[in-house]
């Protein structure tokens, strides 16, 4: 089973209700990949995203492929009927899960509730997908910091990075800060809100590299 690398962005609920509550917008979700279009629209109901006729849309256990049932939390596999771009069984690397039940808007196809995350290790940060071994890559060309964690957070509607970092030895701070920050935009595109310098010891020796704190409403 093939898996895609990049996928769809989708609003956060609490900045959806800031438009429509405060703008007055109307705002409807819809999903889909750059290898396999649209996958997924809301109509004006808004009770998760009809999956289109023309494809099969499946939620598998990202482990073994096999398929979950409506509630079931699993990866979005899909095989489109497409003779000039033939996929079967293409990951999407999105997790989501669908429900079966009839839609107050009268259509009878089954509906995907929301992408909740991504397969694997990957967090997306402002758009932009971050893995463990990029932030690896951009820190180990300074062997002055022992240990280190990137924690993503969410502060309003914005995404926050901040950089937990242990020094192996005394250097000037400020200006190893300014030489990180560069590394991390080269190696992954993204800034770094905060560089925390915390003493030896408090980052565990066996830790995670990239912690995703942020809790979608």
């Amino acid at each position: 089973m093939r898996r895609a690398l990049v996928s769809a962005e989708m609003l956060p609920p609490s900045l959806r209700r800031s438009f429509e509550e405060d703008y007055g917008i109307s705002i409807s979700d819809c999903y889909g990949t750059a290898d396999l279009g649209l996958l997924g629209y809301q109509c004006s109901h808004k009770v998760g995203m009809h999956i289109p006729e023309d494809m099969i849309v499946e939620i598998v256990d990202p482990a073994t492929g096999k398929q979950l049932g409506p509630g079931e939390v699993g990866e979005v596999v899909v095989t489109p009927f497409n003779k000039v771009y033939p996929l079967i069984r293409f990951g999407t690397g999105d997790l989501s899960c669908y429900t079966d039940e009839p839609c107050p808007c009268g259509r009878t196809s089954y509906r995907l509730l929301g992408i909740l995350g991504r397969v694997g290790d990957a967090v997306k940060v402002r758009g932009m997908f971050m893995h463990p071994r990029q932030i690896e890559e951009a820190i180990s060309r300074f062997p002055e910091i022992s240990r280190f964690q990137v924690i993503i957070g969410r502060v309003g509607h914005r995404d926050e990075m901040t950089l937990r970092v242990e020094l192996a030895q005394d250097v000037d701070r400020e200006k190893l800060s300014q030489s990180i920050d560069r590394s991390i935009q080269e190696v992954c595109r993204l800034k770094v809100d905060r560089i925390d310098f915390l003493s030896r010891g408090t980052i565990p020796e066996e830790h995670k590299k990239l912690v995703d704190e942020r809790a979608w409403e």
